[in-house]
């Protein structure tokens, strides 16, 4: 596979090979329609993408045996050690650390790079405002850093819908219905599912915890995100019990996880229509109760890891080309135990993407007014909020586009990149098996943005990882550039496949049953899924693609 990795970059480097690849992405777009053809492209596809840098385990993560001090990153270990290899607990690396450090700009004047330009318009892309919730929901279940000491994380580093069903077994049982294997809801505005109630309101207008929740592990974070926004009470009494503390930020998030929830208990009623003798409904409702909702759970969470791939993924690259297929990944010396890396993290950090407002109905809802506000999701419904999202373009993935209410995110996450002693962006070319480029033209033809980082950091070789990769130019239709594009689609695809539950020990009938396999086999849009859940006599519309749009 590295022969057909230098065959692409020997094209990419000839005068037309741009054209070239272009009309090899036609061709091979034809050929993946093709069944027997197209099974093999796809998976010489997924490879080569998989194939991009040296497979787990690395050498080094962000541990080190000196804990972090107060209000500062910590140190990270400059070389391999045990730990390293093993806890999880903190973040891999791809990358060892630089102890050379590289000539960079001030912190400030490489966040200005980021920030969108007052009195300027807000440049979009064909990615729709729905793609951007969507990628936060999805980052958001296995990208989970520790606030308290940012060389670790929370994660299970795993595809495992934990928006909805939580961290752990003791979350996911305070989540859970009594019977029939569902979860928890509440019907209390629209008689339609929503994930329950976070409190209860006291005859005197106070607020408690229901009770059922108050061993939730993330409930006192789940209040302080929140505090952190907001100090209105009517707001905070539609905060929703659900699997992770970041599960109200804001309504389109929330929207998709209602989606899932709504999903896993439809999913329950399939199996109940069919099961319900042969598992022992009457005889044995504990037993039932449980088998039902841990099918329902795999189920539902297959749906997702092929939503990612077919959706997802193909909307990241221009074109419907990868599909979900679970034979072969267990072959391949990449099927390795999955590790977050830090790189992987702050690559994600797309917060250009994040609109000043969104329009919902004709009406202009500002940031501060779709986030943390679960009682407008509920007034306007998840249809609503899903179709409006789809319909509005976010913005481009880039410099220069970042909101000013993100620029502490932005300046975070350029620190962390610069503590943890990661090295430049053309290092992470070469390590992804690419050219290393030689100068500020060839990363961008953006003459002005040229002249920015030539006066920032004097030279390529200076550049630091992440205000590289979102200063590259785009690629064909894709929706950023070549490096990051890369590691993007490489964490996903070793990320899915590596997930036990696409093992073909296990991803069978015996596993998922008849009616799980033809529920995962004939889903393959968010598109499907939304219409079988949405609310009677309304109607909805999801695409990652901006209205009028096409990918």
């Amino acid at each position: 596979m590295d022969l057909l990795g230098s065959l692409i970059n020997i094209i990419k480097n000839l005068p037309l090979g741009r054209l070239a690849i272009k009309a090899l992405n036609s061709l091979v777009g034809v050929l993946w329609s093709l069944p027997f053809i197209g099974k093999y492209i796809n998976r010489i596809a997924t490879h080569y993408l998989a194939t991009r840098t040296h497979p787990r385990p690395r050498p080094f993560s962000l541990w080190s045996d000196v804990p972090a001090p107060k209000d500062s990153n910590g140190p990270v270990c400059d070389y391999t050690s045990w730990p390293g290899l093993t806890d999880r607990t903190f973040s891999s690396r791809h990358l060892p650390p630089l102890n050379n450090p590289l000539t960079l700009p001030s912190l400030a004047a490489a966040t200005k790079l980021f920030m969108h330009e007052t009195n300027t318009p807000v440049r979009t892309d064909r990615s729709s405002v729905l793609f951007m919730f969507f990628a936060q929901w999805f980052t958001d279940s296995f990208m989970r850093v520790n606030g308290d000491d940012r060389r670790k994380n929370s994660s299970n580093h795993d595809i495992d819908l934990c928006q909805i069903y939580g961290l752990n077994e003791e979350t996911c049982r305070l989540l859970r219905a009594k019977e029939d294997g569902k979860l928890q809801h509440n019907e209390a505005i629209t008689h339609a599912q929503f994930p329950d109630l976070l409190f209860d309101v006291m005859d005197n207008g106070e607020l408690k915890v229901k009770c059922r929740y108050k061993e939730l592990t993330h409930l006192d974070k789940t209040i302080e995100l929140f505090e952190k926004f907001s100090t209105d009470i009517n707001r905070k009494k539609f905060l929703y019990a659900t699997g992770l503390d970041n599960g109200n930020s804001s309504i389109g998030y929330t929207a998709i996880t209602t989606l899932f929830l709504r999903e896993h208990n439809r999913i329950c009623d399939l199996l109940i229509a069919v099961y319900a003798i042969e598992w022992k409904r009457d005889q044995d409702p504990a037993y039932f109760n449980e088998r039902v909702f841990q099918t329902a759970r795999m189920i539902n969470t297959c749906l997702v890891l092929r939503l990612v791939v077919e959706e997802y993924i193909n909307h990241i690259v221009g074109s419907k080309n990868f599909r979900l297929d679970h034979k072969f990944a267990e072959r391949k010396n990449w099927y390795r135990t999955n590790w977050v890396s830090i790189e992987f993290n702050l690559l994600y950090r797309w917060h250009g993407m994040v609109p000043y407002a969104m329009n919902v109905n004709n009406q202009s809802v500002e940031a501060k007014d779709y986030r943390f506000n679960n009682e407008l999701l509920e007034t306007l419904g998840i249809e609503t909020v899903l179709s409006a999202a789809s319909e509005q373009a976010a913005g481009r993935i880039g410099l220069g586009n970042t909101p000013e209410f993100l620029k502490h995110a932005e300046m975070v996450s350029l620190q962390m990149g610069r503590d943890f002693k990661l090295r430049s962006y053309n290092d992470y070319r070469k390590q992804f098996k690419m050219r290393q480029l030689a100068d500020f033209t060839e990363l961008t033809r953006d003459v002005t943005l040229q002249q920015k980082l030539q006066q920032e950091y004097k030279h390529i070789d200076n550049l630091e990882f992440i205000t590289g990769i979102f200063a590259e130019d785009h690629q064909n239709n894709a929706i950023f550039g070549e490096l990051l594009e890369t590691m993007v689609s490489y964490d996903a695809f070793t990320q899915i496949y590596t997930n036990p539950l696409l093992s073909t020990h296990i991803h069978n009938e015996q596993t998922l049953t008849e009616v799980g396999l033809d529920v995962i086999a004939s889903t393959h849009s968010l598109q499907q899924l939304a219409e079988r859940n949405k609310l009677t006599g309304t109607e909805v519309y999801m695409s990652f693609a901006a209205s009028g749009v096409k990918t």
